[in-house]
C-alpha cells in the first residue's frame, strides 16, 4: 500500500508529528501515516521533499551489520609509538563513511565514535584493552592491518568467522520524505481531508520536468 501511495504522491510536506504518526500534506489531500513498530526516525515539521518507501535500502541493511570488538593483547612489551598508531588509526576511519544503527545507543553511528583512542598509549600493549568497539568486520580489519604494522598484537571479539551473518531480509520499512525518515515495522496511511489550497498551484511541491 505504501509503495502505491509513494507512486500517488511523489512530493510532501510534514505538517505534525508525533511518536506514533505523522500528517502529511499532499498535492490534493492531508493524510496520516501511522508507524507501528517505529525503530528509529528523524522528522521535522514543515520540511517538504520527495516521498519514497522501501523495502530493500542501505539504511535497512545497515540495521544488520555484523559487528566485532577489536582489542589489544597484553604483552609485556611497551608501544613507544602511541601518538602515531592513533593518527594512523584516525586517518583510517576517516575514510570509512560506513553508518550503521547501534542498538544498544537507540541511534545511527560512525566508525571513529567507536574508537577507544584513551587506550592507545605507550602501555598499550602491557595492559591490553579495546581500540575499537562493536564495529563492521572490514573496518576492524583495516585498522587491525594498520596495528601489526606497529606490532601490536591483536585479537577480535568475537571472531569474524563466528559473526553472526545478516538477515536475508530486513523486518523493518523505510519512508523518506526528503532528509526526513521513519524506520518500522509496518506503515498505515489515511487520508484525512482534500487540501483546501489543491485548487492553487502547490507552493510547497517541485514539479517533475
Amino acid at each position: 500500500m505504501m509503495t502505491q501511495f509513494a507512486q500517488l504522491y511523489p512530493y510532501g510536506l510534514i505538517r505534525y508529528t508525533q511518536t506514533s504518526f505523522l500528517e502529511l500534506v499532499t498535492d490534493t489531500e492531508v493524510h496520516r501515516i501511522d508507524f507501528v513498530g517505529k525503530l528509529t526516525w528523524r522528522l521535522q515539521r514543515g520540511t517538504h521533499g520527495p516521498l519514497s518507501f522501501h523495502h530493500d535500502h542501505p539504511m535497512l541493511s545497515a540495521l544488520h551489520i555484523p559487528l566485532t570488538t577489536l582489542m589489544a593483547r597484553a604483552t609485556p612489551d611497551s608501544l613507544p609509538q602511541a601518538p602515531a598508531l592513533l593518527h594512523a588509526i584516525r586517518q583510517e576511519l576517516y575514510t570509512h563513511q560506513d553508518k550503521w544503527y547501534d542498538f544498544y545507543a537507540n541511534s545511527w553511528t560512525r566508525c571513529w565514535q567507536h574508537l577507544s583512542h584513551y587506550n592507545i598509549r605507550p602501555d598499550l600493549t602491557r595492559t591490553g584493552g579495546i581500540i575499537l568497539n562493536q564495529v563492521p568486520i572490514p573496518i576492524a580489519q583495516a585498522v587491525a592491518a594498520i596495528c601489526s604494522r606497529y606490532d601490536v598484537d591483536i585479537y577480535y571479539l568475537p571472531p569474524p568467522e563466528l559473526a553472526s551473518p545478516p538477515p536475508p531480509a530486513s523486518p523493518f520499512e523505510l519512508l523518506l520524505i526528503g532528509q526526513n525518515y521513519v524506520i518500522a515495522r509496518e506503515f498505515i496511511v489515511s487520508t484525512l481531508y482534500g487540501n483546501p489550497s489543491a485548487k492553487l498551484p502547490p507552493r510547497f511541491l517541485k514539479k517533475s520536468r
